[in-house]
């Protein structure tokens, strides 16, 4: 047999390396392409390897931007860190002692109590009804002998007002997704049918209080409680008592559905909520010292943030990608509570905001491998969240694609990227 020396045998390989070098997939795995698109605007974006913590990709990651809807992770974290899972809100309806016959619903910031006969389904699944709560009132009123002489809505928890920021689009009401913050709403501001009060119309209320005042009447008058009257707003006089109350479903369940369905309404009560426990004033103005204060205290980087809403529709809002997966990070460790987030979050071609994407077509072998939370505005669309890519590595990824005025080509053109970075895995590189 012909022996070969080593130094034969080395120069044979550096021949084979030269003649047929090692392909680029091989050697790392560039979303180049991807980038390239024109409907690739203005790009933030993180991705990780969830193991190791390693960067694998990386665009203007650290500098704060808009987030949309992607916002809700943070407010979910906060609302668990401040208020937990089990938290509750009830909402009462007191008796003035010196007035006895004035009765005072006061919003407790539960926009899921619903006007819906107690043997239908509120929109928000097992919410409290305004039914309930009249049933009671009958209750105390012929245990006490005491007739209704007024009705009032104190409003007062969040400071009062029907709070719409001048950045929200006025679209928020016609298309159904946003109603004005307010401490008292009956199914978050939703609006029926003049024809069929039990089916939902796809629209909001610009007055959500006085919606309530009306609807809460309208309860009343089903047992003869209320006739002639009409509710005024008013605050509660001291020395008041409870006459009738509901609880709410717990807050696991309202994150829960924050989450999958990206509930805007859910989002700015909760933040609300949170700010007050925290001792702040549950205004807009406290959000931003609120989610510095929680987020910091898990050791997070927080010196660059804005938060103007809680629920991501403002474009003053300023977060870093790399927050977000820092947020993530700690989703994926289960600090806290934070497993409630993972059960919330959409999955592709599954359930939830992500039902339809990467379900079908060229983008279909993601299906079922995105956990994330998605995000659009008029300047801008987002998704951050976890991937498990085709070589099974699990990512986590924040990416935002801004710009003056969006298309859908725009969100194509993220989802392409992050089908990229599916198919490349722990080999992706810039």
């Amino acid at each position: 047999m012909l022996k070969r020396s080593s130094g034969f045998a080395a120069a044979l390989a550096i021949l084979v390396a030269t003649l047929f070098p090692t392909p680029a997939y091989a050697q790392g795995c560039t979303p180049e392409r991807q980038l390239s698109s024109r409907n690739i605007v203005q790009l933030h974006a993180e991705v990780r390897n969830a193991e190791t913590g390693e960067v694998l990709f990386e665009s203007r990651a650290d500098e704060a931007e808009r987030t949309a809807s992607v916002m809700k992770l943070l407010t979910a974290a906060v609302a668990l860190d401040v208020l937990g899972p089990d938290h509750r809100v009830t909402t009462s309806v007191y008796s003035d002692p010196a007035d006895p016959g004035a009765i005072y619903l006061v919003g407790a910031g539960d926009p899921t109590l619903s006007r819906m006969p107690g043997n239908v389904t509120s929109y928000y699944a097992k919410g409290p009804k305004l039914d309930t709560l009249t049933r009671l009132l009958s209750v105390w009123s012929r245990q006490t002998d005491t007739a209704i002489t007024s009705v009032h809505i104190d409003n007062s928890l969040f400071g009062g007002n029907d709070e719409w920021h001048p950045t929200w689009n006025r679209r928020g009401l016609t298309d159904g997704y946003m109603a004005p913050v307010s401490a008292l709403q009956i199914d978050a501001g939703r609006i029926t049918s003049r024809y069929n009060s039990l089916r939902w119309l796809a629209r909001r209320t610009a007055t959500p209080v006085d919606q309530a005042a009306e609807l809460f009447v309208a309860s009343l008058n089903k047992r003869k409680l209320a006739t002639g009257l009409v509710a005024t707003e008013a605050t509660l006089p001291e020395g008041a008592v409870v006459v009738a109350s509901v609880q709410s479903r717990p807050m696991r369940e309202w994150i829960v559905n924050l989450l999958k369905v990206s509930d805007n309404t859910l989002a700015e009560n909760i933040a609300r909520l949170a700010s007050l426990e925290a001792g702040f004033d549950g205004s807009m103005e406290s959000l931003t010292p609120l989610y510095k204060q929680v987020l910091g205290a898990r050791g997070l980087d927080v010196s660059g943030i804005q938060i103007t809403d809680a629920s991501g529709l403002s474009r003053d809002n300023a977060v870093p990608a790399s927050l977000v997966n820092d947020v993530l990070e700690l989703v994926r460790q289960e600090v806290g509570d934070y497993e409630v987030i993972t059960q919330g979050l959409p999955v592709s071609g599954a359930k939830g905001s992500l039902r339809t994407r990467f379900a079908t077509g060229t983008l279909a072998e993601a299906r079922g491998q995105v956990v994330a939370k998605t995000g659009f505005i008029t300047t801008g669309y987002s998704l951050s969240g976890f991937l498990t890519a085709r070589d099974k590595t699990e990512l986590i990824f924040t990416v935002y694609n801004l710009s003056d005025q969006t298309r859908l080509n725009q969100r194509r053109a993220m989802d392409n990227l992050i089908y990229r970075f599916y198919q490349c895995g722990a080999r992706l590189s810039q």
